[in-house]
């Protein structure tokens, strides 16, 4: 394996989201307010809405951040380029620390709101989230047999604590599309037959057709460097894409070749995923949720990827020195891609 499947669940898990601490006495605004002004804002990273929600853990308003949740839910609330709040929410919950004594006061906070509000679907999702991406701290990044017998041992007991919460909330009245999101997760660090794998993905999209990182999570899981055989992945974007049809089908596939694209090997899928559909996609998405910064760079990297120079230079021309560094990982690279892309034009 090339690619660690720690650095690929970075890409689409809200728990893996690096970010900062909130200051404990910043004074938190109205939360409908707060939400309101930032809809429309292009990179939630640093947000006032994103502190917000840090904030309300810190100082356990636990009322708020479950009515902020109902919300999202409810109104399938979308950001700019069309990413669901919801899962953005849920990675404002989850911040990765530098020291394990952090980690345990953010625990601390997320298993006193389990023990306040037991009904709440939000808290244990929450609290799910952290104790995973914990685990996977536990393990590091690098490869299998890279992981120490104490690292192997922490990551299974963390990643079994996280399913014991989730199994916990199955039960509840309210449910939360995200909640099969991290089942998903759980699975795939467990490495679930295809199966139960299958089941959990099925069950989640009857709840929430248009919960798209539940297709992302499944293709993922397809892949050969986890538990698929070649080109299961993206056959299975083909279908999942189908199934719905239309414009959202597009944008499913959009998202799932963003997934898939490049993670088990550099050029994997570039041959196999159809480029028309993937461009089809962006066009959707953008016209009907608008666009950020990091759409924008997808679509220039999507571009590099297939050798589509016209493509390319035009979103290099439209991004310009707004590089993102979810898409690029380094400005060396970025560099690199828009040079090429150039050259090829002026041939």
């Amino acid at each position: 394996m090339h690619v660690s499947k720690f650095a690929a669940l970075l890409v689409l898990v809200p728990s893996l989201v690096f970010l900062s601490k909130p200051a404990r006495a910043q004074a938190a605004p109205d939360a409908s307010k707060a939400m309101a002004s930032e809809e429309d804002e292009s990179s939630w990273h640093g947000s006032k809405w994103t502190r917000l929600i840090e904030t309300n853990l810190v100082e356990e308003k636990f009322d708020d951040l479950d009515r902020m949740a109902y919300q999202l839910r409810s109104e399938k609330t979308r950001a700019a380029g069309g990413s669901w709040k919801l899962t953005e929410f849920y990675g404002a919950l989850d911040r990765p620390t530098l020291t394990d004594k952090d980690t345990l006061d953010h625990l601390a906070h997320l298993k006193r709101w389990v023990a306040q509000r037991p009904d709440s679907i939000t808290a244990r999702v929450a609290l799910a989230t952290s104790l995973h991406r914990w685990a996977w701290v536990a393990r590091g990044n690098g490869m299998a047999n890279t992981v120490t017998e104490e690292g192997w041992k922490l990551f299974n007991a963390r990643i079994q604590e996280s399913l014991n919460v989730l199994k916990a909330a199955a039960s509840l009245r309210e449910r939360c599309p995200q909640w099969y999101s991290e089942m998903m997760v759980v699975g795939l660090a467990q490495g679930w037959d295809e199966a139960k794998m299958r089941e959990v993905f099925e069950q989640g999209i009857q709840f929430e057709p248009g919960y798209f990182d539940l297709c992302k999570l499944m293709a993922m899981y397809l892949l050969p460097k986890w538990e698929g055989k070649p080109g299961e992945a993206v056959a299975f974007a083909t279908s999942a894409a189908d199934n719905v049809g239309g414009d959202q089908g597009d944008q499913i596939y959009f998202h799932i070749a963003a997934a898939v694209i490049g993670k088990n090997g550099s050029s994997f899928g570039v041959k196999e995923m159809d480029w028309p559909r993937i461009q089809r996609g962006y066009q959707s998405l953008t016209a009907q949720y608008g666009t950020n910064g990091w759409l924008k760079n997808k679509l220039a990297w999507f571009a590099w990827k297939f050798r589509d120079a016209a493509v390319a230079r035009q979103q290099f021309e439209l991004i310009g020195d707004r590089w993102d560094r979810d898409v690029w990982h380094d400005r060396e690279r970025f560099d690199r891609a828009r040079d090429v892309s150039c050259s090829q034009m002026s041939r």
